[in-house]
């Protein structure tokens, strides 16, 4: 689920835009509050309800841009229509808009069911509500609605993670980052980030001790050789690189079902070199070799489609690759910080001056500055690519609706389109200038 905050403005058109979209049954308007004596009137007309919001407005000449626009997206049809709008009213509380005039409209014309919100940000005592920090409050305050102790759940997390069998700390690392972390290293310490801001951190001392206590468990290991024999049996084991990174059918099964995750560690373009086992069920991390090694696992069916299919992709994608693999790093790297490390996805690829393209089901990642284009799938993993793509997807619903209100918006994180030449052309090489962001 997103929050997004319109732009600002002098009139309140955003009105109009959303009882059209009740005039074509397009949305539904779900609740009318602090209207006063307006609301005992019958047949209210659009201006009826912008005329009052403008006398509220009125009373501070100082706001400019009164209007107050907002909406909250939830995922598909997660969420009805009722649940949005009590969760809509629970954020405008939050946000200081409790008590203000305020229509609540829900959308139901995209595949993303959201909710409209319009108000004034003049209170009905003449001050100006606070906008200080409004779009890391909005997120913050959206988590604490929906239930989400960013805080508490982070702690969580760690002690959970705390409590695996791991022998390495990036084997450590891999337990938070498969529970959505993104982690830093920094003066002795191990930052955990989540929902753009550092939720915690961990002391590596605490983790060096832990890796002391490190006991293989044997029994562990025969049951999970023998569930890859078996699972084996229905489920192809050929691999396949998608979004970046190596899976199979196998592997989907073992991690939907089982709670098993295969992470297969490769170089570039080439083939897998090795594989870990991150046992969530069993709540333990082995080196894949542990277990059975990488050549058995894959000869336990098809491998010959392996060695003729897979490695002759990896092959041929390293020859059409315009892009180096410290390249990709690079800017895999940026573009999980701007997906995970800001409360807004888009305002991060602002910051990291970048753009993202859609073309059909593909994205590319644009950065203007040196020219270089690249294919998000080969930068992302499956689940960060889904998420990526789900925060595209929303915030382009909310622009679209932005559009459709004849309001002027610069566009600075959607690139247009781009042709052929510049995502697949020549690689001009990045000239070496620092960013201002530093990581």
């Amino acid at each position: 689920m997103i929050v997004r905050i319109m732009p600002s403005a002098k009139e309140f058109k955003a009105v109009s835009y959303n009882t059209n979209k009740i005039d074509k049954d397009k949305g539904e308007l779900m609740k009318v509050a602090n209207f006063g004596p307006l609301q005992g009137l019958q047949q209210l007309r659009p201006e009826d309800y912008r005329n009052y919001l403008k006398m509220v407005s009125a009373t501070n000449k100082h706001v400019k841009l009164p209007q107050f626009h907002a909406a909250i997206s939830a995922k598909g049809k997660e969420y009805t229509k009722d649940e949005l709008t009590a969760i809509a009213v629970q954020w405008l509380g939050k946000m200081g808009y409790g008590e203000q005039p305020y229509l609540l409209v829900y959308h139901k014309d995209t595949k993303n069911n959201h909710i409209h919100m319009v108000t004034t940000r003049v209170g009905k005592d003449g001050k100006k509500i606070s906008d200080s920090f409004e779009k890391v409050r909005a997120v913050k305050q959206l988590n604490v609605v929906l239930g989400i102790d960013e805080k508490h759940d982070a702690k969580s997390d760690i002690a959970k993670a705390l409590t695996y069998q791991v022998g390495t700390k990036a084997q450590f690392m891999m337990v938070l980052e498969s529970l959505g972390y993104t982690l830093k290293q920094q003066d002795g310490k191990l930052a955990v980030i989540k929902f753009g801001k550092q939720q915690d951190e961990i002391d590596q001392p605490l983790i060096e001790e832990r890796l002391k206590n490190y006991t293989p468990d044997t029994d562990r290991k025969v049951q999970l050789k023998a569930l890859f024999h078996k699972y084996a049996a229905g489920y192809d084991t050929t691999l396949i690189k998608k979004y970046g990174k190596y899976t199979s059918g196998f592997a989907a099964f073992l991690k939907e079902k089982l709670g098993i995750d295969l992470i297969f560690h490769a170089s570039g373009d080439k083939p897998p070199y090795g594989y870990t086992v991150v046992d969530h069920a069993g709540k333990t991390v082995f080196k894949g070799g542990e277990i059975m090694s990488l050549k058995e696992l894959l000869a336990l069916q098809k491998d010959d489609r392996f060695e003729a299919e897979t490695v002759v992709a990896a092959h041929r994608k390293q020859a059409d690759s315009a892009h180096g693999e410290e390249q990709r790093d690079y800017y895999a790297a940026i573009l999980k910080a701007a997906l995970y490390n800001y409360p807004d996805f888009i305002q991060g690829l602002y910051h990291q001056g970048l753009t993202l393209t859609r073309q059909g089901e593909d994205f590319y990642l644009g950065d203007p500055g040196t020219g270089v284009y690249m294919d998000t799938a080969d930068l992302l993993e499956e689940k960060d690519f889904g998420h990526m793509a789900e925060q595209f997807s929303q915030y382009t619903e909310m622009q679209e609706e932005i559009n459709r209100q004849h309001i002027y918006i610069p566009e600075p994180y959607i690139a247009p389109d781009i042709d052929d030449e510049a995502i697949h052309g020549r690689n001009r090489r990045r000239k070496k200038k620092a960013r201002t962001n530093h990581r």
